[in-house]
């Protein structure tokens, strides 16, 4: 019965979201052309290799967790070819030219006809599923082909739907599963209360993913160029909500010889604009080339996708934008992994690493230019804080890292 209500409520889902393209904005439209995009894409698999192996992400944030697992899949099976699935244009637009898939799509909508599709179209020898985007027709026409599905970095708790009355059918489809791996402790002691027991504690792939990070060359032209030795503060994943509170900080402490990095969450060419328009400080914009601008500069705006974690290597302080409320808080991983001490907004509630580190002392919450003012009086008084608080933060990373041997030992062994 459950299992009739849910695609009832899927289909009827799909009949009012799907119009809402045409009026919507240009993810929803993405979400739905790229979709319709799926099958001519699936057509472009080698047919002669039918060596595959499937992974699914929800969006970007999924990615890095399951990318260490891609990264294993992609060195001991070269001969298979790789398929990539998203769920949201926040994942895809970023990665869907990843060399580490051989094909990048859309996961269709969860409807019986199209799991059916799907799955007999990429017919996978195994299935990696990332984190909780858990789809019960895709877990059904899984376990109809006797395809090994496993859950990499998953994290339950008990108010979820899955564990409460109308989740009984899903919580079947679980046990059908051939592993889950699971971030916590409180994971799984919940499954293994609902009968689940094929499940184990990885912890977070992430953590390996940033600490690995740090072992590379992170050295960026364009930072060094601007920097200059000059003690550096960086927002990054930024927005309009975390500019406005940091402007007085901005302006106030490049007349004391401190540079700020800013690297936006949306490159909004309006909200550069503005950006510039409020800061007194020489301000130049780093959109590709490093321009005549960068040797008086006091404040280095970054237009480009893809710089801001190893930007972090280049900065003594970092602030991680979303936690005033636009859309939650960003990744505040990549700047503990090089032990940089934390600044971020009030809404974090659901960051088990953000509650940890504040917690431990590595972050700090901020809602009020006042507050970063004053903390930053006080860091400039006595550098040693920050030190300790960068320490903190690395240790806590170090100390997290391991998820990926776990799992790759427990899939070497299957």
């Amino acid at each position: 019965m459950g299992q009739i209500i849910y695609n009832s409520l899927s289909f009827f889902g799909h009949l009012l979201l799907r119009p809402l393209q045409w009026v919507g904005s240009k993810k929803l439209r993405a979400f739905w052309n790229g979709r319709d995009a799926t099958w001519a894409q699936l057509e472009t698999l080698d047919q002669a290799n039918d060596k595959r192996l499937w992974m699914h992400c929800a969006s970007l944030g999924e990615f890095e967790q399951g990318r260490p697992i891609l990264e294993w899949m992609r060195k001991k099976y070269p001969q298979h070819q790789i398929i990539l699935s998203f769920f949201s244009p926040s994942g895809f637009g970023p990665k869907q030219k990843t060399p580490l898939a051989d094909l990048v799509v859309y996961l269709p909508w969860d409807s019986p006809r199209n799991a059916a599709k799907f799955v007999k179209n990429i017919a996978p020898s195994a299935a990696y599923i990332v984190k909780s985007d858990l789809w019960p027709n895709y877990l059904i026409e899984l376990q109809k082909r006797h395809i090994p599905t496993y859950v990499i970095a998953a994290r339950f708790k008990p108010k979820h739907w899955i564990f409460g009355p109308a989740g009984g059918f899903m919580r079947n489809h679980l046990k059908g599963l051939t592993h889950l791996f699971v971030q916590d402790q409180n994971s799984l002691d919940l499954l293994k209360a609902h009968g689940i027991d094929q499940c184990s504690v990885s912890g977070d792939t992430r953590y390996d993913r940033v600490w690995a990070q740090t072992k590379q060359d992170n050295s960026l032209d364009f930072i060094e160029a601007f920097k200059s030795n000059k003690p550096t503060v960086i927002l990054g994943s930024s927005w309009p909500e975390d500019h406005n509170i940091w402007i007085q900080a901005i302006n106030h402490f490049t007349q004391e010889g401190v540079n700020f990095i800013i690297a936006p969450h949306d490159l909004n060419p309006d909200e550069i604009q503005r950006l510039q328009s409020k800061i007194s400080a020489k301000c130049a914009v780093y959109s590709g080339e490093i321009t005549p601008e960068f040797d008086k500069a006091m404040v280095l705006i970054l237009n480009t996708i893809g710089h801001l974690s190893r930007a972090y290597a280049g900065a003594d302080l970092a602030y991680v934008g979303g936690g005033m409320g636009h859309s939650g808080l960003h990744n505040i991983l990549e700047p503990a992994a090089f032990g940089l001490p934390i600044l971020i907004g009030p809404i974090h509630d659901k960051f088990p690493e953000a509650l940890d580190l504040i917690d431990q002392g590595g972050v700090a919450v901020v809602q009020r230019s006042e507050e970063i003012m004053e903390l930053l009086h006080q860091w400039s008084e006595d550098p040693s804080k920050l030190a300790s608080m960068g320490g903190v933060n690395r240790d806590y990373i170090q100390r997290q890292s391991g998820a990926t041997a776990h799992i790759i030992d427990k899939l070497d062994a299957q």
